[in-house]
């Protein structure tokens, strides 16, 4: 099982250059609407992807570093693609909003990196990552459908919501700004 140390490790040598999420393409109504199962995300790197997975019932995150995209171990993405009316799973690109234009196939550098971990287990329950152009990028496993993406305002609520919640613990990592 990924730790925030396999977070440390891949964010501290690589820049991310998109963040891609699963789901499928709904069309009962007069307009065709993407639908985002957000239970795993991607963050995409120049050489593979840093996959992050919600743990069901549990509100924590695990990471892994993977070559290539699989959502075969989703119970709910892999039914999806047995229904006759859904059929085809596929990820959306969250980066242009995420990050606006950034340096393209560069990426943008994480800079800081957040970790809300449970004292108890030093399981990784929220990330926070501070990337350049000062954007903000908060995921949340503790959301009822996944991972809720965010941004600086969303990591602001959930601390407020989090206050008293004295057995969690924030460790901040700090990367230098070049690769």
């Amino acid at each position: 099982m990924g730790t925030l140390k396999t977070v440390e490790e891949v964010l501290g040598a690589s820049s991310v250059i998109d963040v891609l999420v699963p789901g499928w393409v709904d069309r009962d109504d007069v307009v065709p609407e993407f639908r985002p199962q957000p239970q795993v995300i991607w963050l995409r790197l120049p050489d593979g992807f840093l996959r992050l997975e919600a743990v069901e019932h549990a509100g924590n995150l695990v990471a892994h570093r993977v070559t290539e995209l699989s959502w075969s171990d989703i119970p709910l993405l892999v039914a999806a693609e047995d229904e006759d009316d859904i059929g085809e799973v596929l990820v959306a690109s969250y980066g242009e909003q995420l990050f606006g234009d950034g340096d393209g196939e560069q990426g943008a550098r994480c800079v800081e990196l957040r970790a809300y971990v449970r004292d108890a287990d030093h399981s990784l329950v929220c990330l926070a990552l501070d990337f350049t152009y000062q954007r903000t990028v908060f995921l949340d496993p503790t959301w009822t459908f996944g991972i809720r993406i965010g941004n600086e305002a969303g990591e602001q609520r959930w601390l407020e919501r989090e206050r008293d919640a004295t057995a969690i613990s924030c460790a901040v990592t700090r990367f230098g700004a070049d690769l």
